[in-house]
């Protein structure tokens, strides 16, 4: 008995230890800090918005505003502002040994709805949420490691979403050009307009498109993949499945093909759009 409470009194030292040099001796796991930091800086010298972050979730809301602001709340984070050039990079570094995990910090980044130029995201285990409200941005890329990412009612010429454990949405999404990409977790695109590329390893994919103006190409290895069109579409459609099948209810005015196969077309075939899936069915309505 006194053997085993030995042990544990040295596990127990051992993790205070660690925690002190984590954090440099301060916000122990049993008596976390409570901070509230915040940073803002005038949009009118700032080209381009830069947002890290390990576990924190960050959320990006655009209102009616003459600044960027940018307000951190929750325990044992700090956030660090630093304006190079006409970059402004906010970072959330963990301060405190986060022995329980369901502290939640948040960082809420607002923008004005006139901010035109550039937004990179990158977490490592925090959601990310953009709130657009009709936001027309220039280049847009956002990556999480394990944390859910929501795209809501945003324009952009350029578009990159990175996940690789995480469901990926996006909601009123209007791209030039969009580059979407999921290791594992599930992808949902709805009312979404430009040219997509859509490359999935596992899960599955639902893809309503509010018009199609360009080329769409999705290529899946492991999942169904259910795609909605219009039905006013200029399209020539070729989908390819090595395991899985393939089911429709667009109205193409020709098709061709198998239960692994199917090529239509629709108008004069002006738009290409190529599916290929490796394991899983494929809808087409």
């Amino acid at each position: 008995m006194k053997k085993t409470v030995g042990k544990l009194m040295i596990i127990a030292g051992i993790l205070i230890l660690a925690a002190l040099a984590f954090n440099g001796g301060r916000g122990l796991f049993f008596s976390p800090e409570k901070t509230l930091d915040s940073a803002s800086a005038s949009p009118k010298k700032i080209k381009s918005i830069d947002i890290r972050s390990k576990s924190v979730t960050v959320t990006v809301k655009a209102e009616n505003r003459t600044d960027i602001d940018a307000e951190l709340s929750g325990s044992n984070a700090r956030l660090k502002s630093s304006e190079r050039g006409d970059a402004l990079e906010l970072s959330v570094q963990q301060e405190g040994f986060r022995f329980f995990f369901f502290q939640k910090n948040e960082l809420i980044v607002k923008i004005p709805n006139e901010y035109q130029d550039n937004l990179s995201i990158t977490s490592g285990s925090g959601n990310v949420k953009i709130s657009g409200d009709g936001l027309s941005l220039q280049k847009v890329s956002l990556s999480s490691g394990s944390g859910n990412q929501k795209l809501d009612g945003l324009a952009a010429k350029e578009l990159s979403v990175r996940g690789t454990s995480g469901n990926i949405r996006l909601e009123n999404v209007e791209a030039e050009e969009a580059d979407v990409r999921s290791t594992s977790g599930n992808t949902k695109l709805d009312r979404v307009k430009g040219k997509f590329a859509v490359k999935q390893t596992s899960g599955s994919l639902e893809a309503a498109f509010s018009a199609v103006d360009a080329p769409l190409r999705i290529n899946q290895t492991s999942g169904n993949v259910k795609l909605e069109l219009p039905d006013d579409a200029d399209i020539r459609l070729k989908a390819t499945l090595t395991s899985g099948n393939i089911k429709h209810s667009y109205p193409f005015d020709h098709t061709e093909g198998d239960k692994r196969t199917l090529i239509g077309t629709k108008g004069n075939g002006k738009n290409n759009i190529e599916i290929s899936s490796t394991s899983g069915n494929v809808s087409i309505d």
